[in-house]
Order: C-alpha cells, then sequence, then structure tokens
C-alpha cells in the first residue's frame, strides 16, 4: 500500500536569487525522501511532500545543508517552527537592510569619483589606486566572499563567481578603474533589481491580501480576540463593521451587506441574514453579525484559494520549463566560449593575450540568465493573481499558458447558461385531475435533491407522509420508481417511460418535461422551465467574437436545447446525453485536432472537466467539488469572466515571451560586441543586470490586466 504524502512549507528569508533559487530547488528535488519539491521564488516559499514514514528532522538537515552551499546566509524557516501555517503570510518579514545597503553604496560611489577626479586631474599615482582598491572591497566584498564560500562548496558557474573573475581579472591587466567601476554599478543595478522585485511582491502581496489576521471569538459573555487558525467549529464568533469574516459559517444573529469582491472580482455587495452562510475574506459593510463557525480556518474557504494560487507555480508552463532546461546549459556553454575567445582569438588575430582576455571577461559578465529566470516565473504568478483578483481562480501557470490556445468553448446548460433555478411553468394531467398529477409527482420526488424534484414540492405545498413510501429507486439519467401507499408512480424523461414499455405521446412544448405515469398507465406531464442567465447571450457573443467555437451538451430533450442555443447563437448543441455520453461526444470533439475548454457546474461534470484541455467550473463561491475538479474556477458562475481569463492569459504570454526577445537580443548582441572587442564592461553590466531590471519592470505591467 502506498505510503500517504505530506506537504511541508519552509521559507527562505532573504533570498534574492531566481537562479539560486532554481538550484536549490533541483537539489532538493533529487532527494531520495522527497516525493516532490517547488521552490516558489516570488513567495520564498519551498513546498516539498515526502512520504508519512520520512523521519523530518533528519530531512530538515539535509535541506538546509543544501540551501547553506547553495546560498549561505539565508534564515530558513521550517513550518514547524511556527505556531500555525495560518500566521505565515505570502510574503514573510524580513530584516531591512536597503538602508545600510544605500549608504555602502553611496560612500563607495563617492570614494569612486574622488578617484575619477584624481585620474581626469593628472594625479594618477599609487594614492589614486589604493583609493580605486578601497572602493572595490568596500563595495564589492560581499560578491568576493560569496564567490568564495561558492567555490569551497563546487559552486563556480554563478553571477559572484563570473563577476568576482572578470572584475579580478580587469585589475590584473591593469584596468583597474573599470573593475572597480563595474563592480560599483553590478552592486548598484543588484540593488534597483532587488527594489524591482521586492516592489512586485508587495504588488502579488496586495492582489492576495485576502487572509483574516484575526477573529473576535465569543466566550461566555465576553469577546476575546484570536487567530483564526484557534477557532473550532461550533465556535461563535463576532464581526464588526469594516471587519473581513475571518472563518466560514452561518449568520445566527443580525443582517448586514457584505463585500465579495476579493472571491468574486464583483464590487456589487450582497445582503445576509439569519440562516445564510458567510465564507471567509467576505468584508461586513454594515452592522455586527454573529457567526457560527462551520469550517476551521484550514479548511475556509479563503485559505483554500490562497493554497491554490501561492502554489499554482508547482504546476509550471511549457515557457518556464524551457527556460529552466535553457539555463541548465546556457552558462556553462558560455563560459566555455568566453574561453575559446580568451585563448583563441591571439592566434587567429593579432590582438594580444591581455585584449582577449579583457574580452574574454566582458563575454563571461554577459552570461548570468537570470533576467530569464526571474522574470518569467514572475509574469505567471503575477498572471494568477490578477485573475484570482477578478474571481478567476487558476491552478497553474500551464493552464494559464494554455487557455488562450483554446478554439472550442464546450458548456453544460443547467447551472452554467442557465440560472438552474426550476419552476413548474405547466401540469397537463390525462384522464386525472392537474393536481391529483402533481400530487403523484411530489410523492415520488420527496427524497430527491434535485432542482427539478425541488420546484415539484415547491409548487405542491404540502406535506407529504413518507411513512407510506414502501420502495423508492433513483434511476440515473432516467428518472425515479416510487411505491407509495400501493401505488406503483413513474416519474422521469421520456427515456424511463419506453424502457418501462410504457404508452405516451410526446407534448410539443418547452422546457423540461416530467413525465407521470401509475401502475403502468401514463398519466400525463410537468413542465419545468429553466431561465437563461442574463449575461450569458453578451458572455456567448464575446467569446464568438474571439473566434472560438462554442457548443453545448446536455441531458435535456431536444427541443429546450434547441430553444437554449437558439436563443444565445451557439454553434452546435448535443441534446439527451448522459455523463458518459457527454465524455464521449468531448473525445469526438477532440479527435478533430481541436483545443477544447469545458464549462461546467462543479460534480456533475467532473469526468468531462477532467478529460478537457483545461476544465472551467462555474461552481459558485466556495464550492469544495469545482475547486477539486477543475483546472480554472468561475467564483461567481459568470462566464463572460472566461473572455476576461483569455485575456490576461494573452497578456502574460505576450509579456513573457517580450522578456525572451528582450534579454537574449541584448545579451546576443553584446556577447558578439564583446568578441569583437567593441564592447566593453560597461555595457556587460548593463546586458547583465539592466535587462533583469527591465524585465522585472515589464513583468509588473500584468497587474494592469
Amino acid at each position: 500500500m502506498e505510503d500517504t504524502l505530506i506537504k511541508k512549507d519552509i521559507y527562505l528569508e532573504g533570498l534574492n536569487c531566481a537562479h539560486c533559487a532554481q538550484v536549490i530547488n533541483d537539489k532538493i528535488e533529487k532527494l531520495e525522501e522527497v516525493n516532490s519539491a517547488n521552490l516558489n521564488f516570488i513567495n520564498k516559499k519551498l513546498t516539498i511532500n515526502i512520504n508519512s514514514d520520512v523521519d523530518y528532522n533528519i530531512l530538515s538537515q539535509k535541506i538546509k545543508d543544501i540551501i547553506d552551499k547553495i546560498e549561505p546566509g539565508l534564515n530558513i524557516i521550517f513550518e514547524n517552527d511556527f505556531e500555525s501555517n495560518a500566521k505565515i503570510s505570502n510574503t514573510t518579514i524580513e530584516k531591512d537592510d536597503t538602508k545600510d545597503e544605500l549608504i555602502k553604496l553611496a560612500i563607495g560611489l563617492a570614494v569612486y569619483l574622488f578617484g575619477i577626479y584624481q585620474s581626469i586631474s593628472g594625479k594618477e599615482s599609487l594614492f589614486g589606486n589604493v583609493i580605486f582598491i578601497i572602493t572595490y572591497f568596500l563595495v564589492g566584498f560581499d560578491v568576493l566572499k560569496k564567490s568564495l564560500k561558492n567555490i569551497l562548496n563546487g559552486k563556480v558557474l554563478d553571477e559572484n563567481f563570473l563577476m568576482s573573475l572578470a572584475t579580478i581579472g580587469a585589475i590584473a591587466i591593469n584596468e583597474i578603474p573599470e573593475a572597480v567601476g563595474v563592480m560599483l554599478f553590478y552592486k548598484i543595478g543588484e540593488y534597483l533589481q532587488k527594489k524591482a522585485v521586492g516592489k512586485s511582491r508587495k504588488s502579488i502581496a496586495s492582489l492576495m491580501d485576502i487572509r483574516p489576521n484575526t477573529a473576535n471569538l465569543k466566550v461566555g459573555s465576553k469577546i476575546e480576540v484570536a487567530s483564526p487558525s484557534e477557532v473550532k467549529i461550533g465556535d461563535t464568533i463576532i464581526v464588526k463593521n469594516g471587519e473581513k469574516v475571518p472563518l466560514d459559517g452561518v449568520v445566527i444573529d443580525g443582517s448586514s451587506m457584505v463585500d465579495t469582491s476579493c472571491l468574486t472580482g464583483e464590487s456589487v455587495f450582497r445582503g445576509v441574514s439569519i440562516g445564510d452562510e458567510v465564507l471567509s475574506g467576505f468584508i461586513n459593510k454594515n452592522s455586527t453579525l454573529t457567526i457560527k463557525v462551520s469550517k476551521e480556518f484550514e479548511d475556509s474557504t479563503i485559505s483554500k484559494i490562497l493554497d491554490l494560487v501561492e502554489n499554482a507555480s508547482s504546476k509550471k508552463s511549457k515557457t518556464e520549463n524551457f527556460i529552466t532546461k535553457f539555463a541548465r546549459y546556457y552558462t556553462p556553454i558560455v563560459v566555455l566560449l568566453s574561453i575559446l575567445i580568451t585563448f583563441i582569438t591571439p592566434i587567429l588575430t593579432d590582438k594580444s593575450l591581455s585584449e582577449s582576455f579583457y574580452n574574454g571577461l566582458v563575454f563571461l559578465v554577459v552570461s548570468c540568465p537570470c533576467a530569464l529566470v526571474l522574470s518569467i516565473p514572475l509574469t505567471y504568478f503575477s498572471g494568477i493573481g490578477v485573475a484570482s483578483k477578478n474571481g478567476i481562480l487558476i491552478k497553474g501557470s500551464n493552464y494559464l499558458e494554455y487557455l488562450r490556445n483554446i478554439d472550442t468553448v464546450i458548456f453544460d446548460k443547467t447551472g452554467t447558461l442557465t440560472e438552474g433555478v426550476f419552476d413548474v411553468s405547466k401540469i397537463k394531467g390525462i384522464n386525472i385531475t392537474d393536481d391529483k398529477l402533481l400530487e403523484y409527482c411530489a410523492f415520488a420526488e420527496v427524497n430527491s435533491n434535485h432542482p427539478i424534484a425541488k420546484s415539484i414540492l415547491k409548487a405542491y405545498d404540502k406535506e407529504v407522509d413518507i411513512e407510506k413510501i414502501i420502495s423508492y429507486e433513483e434511476i440515473d439519467s432516467y428518472g425515479v420508481k416510487v411505491n407509495y401507499d400501493n401505488n406503483n408512480i413513474l416519474v422521469g424523461n421520456e427515456k424511463l417511460l419506453k424502457k418501462e414499455n410504457i404508452l405516451f405521446t410526446k407534448p410539443n412544448e418547452f422546457g423540461t418535461i416530467v413525465y407521470v405515469a401509475v401502475n403502468q398507465v401514463y398519466k400525463g406531464y410537468i413542465v419545468i422551465s429553466d431561465k437563461i442567465k442574463d449575461e450569458s447571450e453578451e458572455a456567448l457573443k464575446s467569446i464568438k467574437n474571439m473566434n472560438i467555437d462554442t457548443i453545448m451538451l446536455t441531458g435535456d430533450n431536444e427541443g429546450v436545447a434547441k430553444n437554449v442555443s437558439k436563443k444565445l447563437k451557439i454553434d452546435k448543441y448535443y441534446a439527451n446525453l448522459l455523463p458518459i455520453d457527454k465524455v464521449n461526444r468531448l473525445e469526438e470533439i477532440i479527435k478533430d485536432n481541436k483545443k477544447v475548454a469545458f464549462v461546467g457546474d462543479g460534480i456533475n461534470d467532473a469526468p468531462v472537466l477532467k478529460r478537457a484541455d483545461i476544465g472551467i467550473s462555474m461552481g459558485g463561491i466556495g464550492s469544495d467539488c469545482a475547486i477539486e475538479a477543475s483546472d480554472i474556477v468561475i467564483m461567481n458562475d459568470d462566464i463572460s469572466k472566461i473572455k476576461k481569463g483569455i485575456e490576461i492569459s494573452e497578456k502574460t504570454y505576450k509579456i513573457v515571451w517580450q522578456n525572451i526577445i528582450f534579454a537574449l537580443s541584448i545579451k546576443a548582441i553584446v556577447m558578439i560586441l564583446g568578441a569583437g572587442g567593441v564592447a566593453s564592461m560597461w555595457e556587460a553590466i548593463f546586458a547583465d543586470v539592466g535587462v533583469s531590471i527591465l524585465a522585472v519592470l515589464n513583468s509588473m505591467r500584468i497587474m494592469k490586466a
């Protein structure tokens, strides 16, 4: 029997090197105790899955050793060191050392400018060189220190080593001012890059700042402020005006308007009163609510959403996987080329060894792939965050990337294109009164939770004596067979009557027709109508305007399907489908080389949602089954959000490839110029750090989607 997997989170405070993060992730994932690992550079969280029989204390030490070797100096916080996972925010609180770093850079720049003045004024001397060397060690000491530590740990080809080698090499060939200037401006660039990444992290954190921090727990007649993780099911909490609802529950006292925008992306307030369910993350806008807690914090809607969004990076897009593999081979190849430039150029040309050595150093400085390794995951994570802010929960960057490729959207009907709220619109008894027909129907449907059954019981509006039910059988996709007070009652669709060999006349009615037979005799029918959602027509139109085909699959009869399809101008529809028929139809459509998204309402459509290229669930706010069954969840059932999701996908993809083309183009140009002796260290620094800063800033544009 396979061991149960346990998820553990580890937080790496101070992690600012994207390339190092990738190396850490690869090393830890290779540990035999680790089933899978995902280091999210954006929120500095390493998530590992391990078997239940693994000694976590021993594994923790192994992980710590790996991290210390690759990126020494990080503050490693294991999940067990926190009182609760709920107390850890998206971005862990770190010591703000930017002020000290800025002071050091300012002093270094001032001393460097003084050295330049010495050179310009013709006072070049040993004193001037001493000034430059002091500046070099002032601003570059930590780079040299990290480089030495990494070499001792067997890690050579990182940016610290490359910068150390390049600048020490420049000093060796008497290019002291340039070596110092390059180190100084490299550090300034790193500082600006760190600020840019920090700003983007804060922007993403603000998108996901929906986690409640405290709960007003009612204990007897007192109110105590507690962590949401400490509140248990059945406890009573008080939510005051302006506060976030910290846990899922039911209102037991008070009425108010709540803001659901952090879950749905919609600014329209919703009224709640006694008996209504409220979800964690809602904001109370009016009067005080008393709520009985129905879920613990780790199982609450807000926790599930945050967990899915924060861990979405574990499902990487094809582009991310390509860049990860590319970076693995790119740097060693560039280092090899720089060696060839250094030693082959003097043989083939009249350049001296010192000149070719300098050109090789320039080539080296350009080689760091940080611009790509940093900006691409950042862009995808930002895209997922923006989608979440708009009420679109995307469970991986692979789904976000693929969404733009969709050329066919298949819709379920009930609860997706229609309200899913059924009303009895017509009763037609044959040789019995309409009231008697409705009564028979109510007897049969009293034990069913199906929306059609509820509409029939609502129309009947009388008590049913369930003690008189002798037998009850629900026939999937057909209907119900009941023996009530010695009467054999059949209630269902036309397939049920055909299956039971009962003669009937098919009426020409619009809506869902429920047929009734008593003691094998057809007694009439009831028509149930389902209203088309107000937003469906405009949403379908906007999707079709994106050159996407639309198809509807439904278990309803031909008449209902045709009417809905005609009103919404759907390209094609298939009616009278069982759940397995929907899967078969989907298979046929996919065989035609279509890239398909299926839109359904959660658990009923789980097989089709799983089989589609992208499963989009219209599961409603906080629906557990919707979140489990699909790749993308529309949190408020509004299918117009599909267009918004595709737009976010397209913009994310464009920005990703803008960064890839921009970074590789600049690096390629500078490499060629450097190899030819045209580009200097200054251009190389721009091609490394400057490109990284611009790529990160470009990634942040997705926030405006």
